[in-house]
């Protein structure tokens, strides 16, 4: 392993939550095996900031779900695939349809048309700005990494194939969590970054080891020459990988790393 790539809610921390000491101590071990540690994340540069503070981590960081690989030090962009400003007015068409809170991004602005709980909420727990406009379809939308959809977790499974349907073919519908639905290009993908990154610092596919949870971590998944599921992760993910570790909450990651570095 040269380059090892993680998700961060419900794979590295749980959503709120902080890296401990001992998954600060696993990635340190890591490191000093030569390893290249990045985050990869469908948070925005912002979000990760604690994160990436906590971890000492300055790496690249493939964000929005692989929408975004930014410089982890500055937030310089070194790669961007926006969404086509018809396609958001389109995601939102669906949102609507369905009666579903939906919003974008602006660089790390949350942009929505109508505050609610869940944008106090998602705003608030990660300290991001936002905007609330009721015009947001008459904006700017040509830097849109992706839209987000809120729905009901118990009623995610059946909105998701719905959305899915209605949806063009070239727009990607991918879960990151519970409750979150996240509409973006089907080019821009985690898996579609990590190549990215891996070419950047020329590290070989089968040197690249990605960990993750959800649907939205399937396609690094997929695409490393390892590819890893916490055991609280989606059973599809779960079944295309090549190896099931320990839950996010269990600290699976830390015991996975000393493991294999130890």
């Amino acid at each position: 392993m040269k380059l090892l790539a993680l998700d961060i809610d419900d794979t590295l921390v749980m959503t709120g939550k902080l890296p401990d000491e001992r998954l600060k101590s696993a990635i340190r071990l890591a490191e000093a095996h030569g390893v290249t540690v990045v985050l990869a994340t469908g948070r925005g540069f912002l979000g990760t900031k604690q994160i990436r503070e906590s971890l000492s981590l300055y790496t690249p960081l493939i964000h929005y779900g692989g929408a975004v690989i930014s410089d982890g030090r500055t937030g310089a962009h070194l790669y961007a695939n926006y969404l086509r400003p018809e396609d958001v007015v389109t995601a939102f068409a669906v949102a609507d349809a369905f009666g579903i809170h939906a919003q974008i991004y602006e660089e790390d602005t949350v942009v929505f048309r109508k505050a609610n709980a869940f944008t106090a909420q998602y705003t608030g727990s990660l300290h991001l700005p936002f905007v609330e406009d009721p015009h947001l379809l008459y904006r700017p939308l040509d830097n849109t990494p992706k839209v987000l959809f809120a729905v009901d977790p118990e009623k995610e499974a059946e909105l998701y194939r719905e959305i899915r349907a209605l949806l063009p073919k070239h727009l990607s519908v991918l879960c990151s969590k519970p409750g979150f639905i996240e509409i973006g290009s089907v080019s821009a993908t985690k898996g579609s970054a990590l190549e990215k990154v891996a070419g950047m610092l020329h590290v070989p596919r089968e040197e690249v080891t990605a960990i993750g949870d959800n649907t939205l971590d399937l396609d690094m998944i997929e695409w490393a020459g390892t590819g890893v599921c916490v055991a609280n992760g989606n059973e599809t993910v779960k079944q295309k990988a090549d190896l099931v570790i320990g839950s996010c909450e269990s600290g699976g990651v830390a015991a996975y790393l000393e493991s294999v570095f130890a």
